[in-house]
């Protein structure tokens, strides 16, 4: 069936129309709603997330329509979770933000001046730990546009980075895409925090370096000094407690050379986040530079998919058990037979070399329809 449509084309003459196979377009409204469920499925669609507080990840979004401000003042940004978007601002302009880490409804607070959230209407007037960058304002990319752009020609994938959350068009951030991926951290981010240069090895491009380094040394330029000072007079017994203390689980065990350079990096697979240091002084530094998500696997957008995917699989399940047997038969008999019918109806076309066009589906789903009705008619009499 998939080459019913396709083959056909190569014998049209002067007619360029595009085709595509059934396969295909099946195949992308599969992909449609696996994208949705993935995004989608985590989140709540009947409940404002408020309550629940600042959230590890959730779908959000932009009203342009109750803040038109946002989209040239930084202060007036806010963002909705998704239930909000349906019962409170229904029809409204929205942008789209994807997934969203620790971040709380801003739906009906000081931000929205004179509207209530028709969900949760005790709300503080703001929500101190939100962090609202450029997508806030319908922007994206080092090139702040909207996605997509009308004004832009060149069709580009956009790829999130992991840290600022900011969208990146593939031509903007300066390297190489490779074929697949993990996350990626954009050139803004690693100049801003320059220990992930040291973990080149755990990037695509470093994949294969050599990682033997020496764990860098954590102590202070006035610790090393006293240390110069009292060298000569140090014991022996000092000088064990100090291997002793070297070889304990809280040394540093970041890489010592910055293997890299500053640059967007793509990482493999998500193991890397469990590769970086853990010791103390690196975890504080990881804390103060407001980016301690990092080590936690659950932060990560893959981990976020995935649970919508199964609480999608959970519904569906839960859909089709609550269904009475037989008339769940009946419609799986009733799709069987439709399927069996319409393959039949198309290989008339693929043996003789046709285009499938929009009269001819109405035509078979027409004559399905009649068929139907005849079966399922009462007679007036019995014979």
């Amino acid at each position: 069936m998939e080459n019913t449509v396709e083959d056909a084309t190569n014998d049209l003459s002067g007619d360029e129309m595009e085709t595509v196979t059934l396969t295909e377009v099946a195949q992308s409204q599969q992909n449609l709603y696996a994208d949705a469920y993935a995004v989608l499925g985590a989140s709540d669609d009947k409940n404002c997330t408020y309550s629940e507080g600042y959230l590890k990840r959730q779908a959000l979004y932009a009203c342009l329509t109750c803040i038109p401000e946002a989209r040239t003042e930084e202060s007036k940004r806010a963002g909705i979770c998704l239930a909000c978007t349906y019962h409170c601002h229904d029809g409204h302009d929205l942008v789209e933000l994807y997934t969203k880490r620790n971040f709380r409804c801003d739906c009906g607070n000081s931000k929205f001046p004179g509207f209530k959230c028709n969900l949760n209407s005790d709300k503080e007037k703001t929500n101190e730990q939100n962090s609202y960058n450029q997508n806030f304002s319908g922007v994206y990319c080092t090139c702040s546009r909207p996605y997509p752009d009308p004004e832009d020609p060149v069709v580009d994938e956009m790829i999130q980075c992991i840290i600022c959350e900011d969208w990146y068009h593939t031509r903007h951030l300066g390297v190489d895409i490779p074929s697949s991926f993990a996350e990626m951290i954009c050139e803004n981010c690693v100049k801003e925090h320059e220990f992930l240069v040291n973990y080149e090895y755990l990037t695509i491009t470093g994949i294969g370096q050599d990682n033997t380094d020496a764990p860098v040394d954590v102590t202070s330029d006035a610790k090393e000094n006293e240390d110069d000072k009292t060298e000569s007079t140090a014991t022996a017994e000092t000088k064990d407690d100090d291997i002793i203390e070297l070889d304990s689980p809280t040394d540093c065990k970041k890489p010592k050379n910055r293997a890299g350079k500053v640059s967007t990096k793509f990482m493999k697979d998500i193991s890397w986040r469990q590769q970086l240091c853990a010791c103390e002084i690196c975890v504080n530094m990881y804390s103060t530079q407001n980016i301690s998500f990092l080590t936690d696997v659950h932060d990560t957008v893959q981990f976020y998919e995935d649970k919508g995917k199964a609480t999608a699989l959970e519904d569906e399940e839960c859909a089709i058990n609550s269904v009475d047997r037989v008339p769940l038969m009946e419609a799986i008999a009733g799709y069987n037979d439709l399927k069996g019918h319409l393959v039949e109806y198309l290989k008339k076309f693929q043996e003789n070399k046709k285009v499938v066009r929009e009269e001819d589906i109405k035509e078979f789903f027409s004559s399905m329809a009649a068929r139907k009705k005849q079966k399922t008619v009462v007679p007036y009499f019995c014979r």
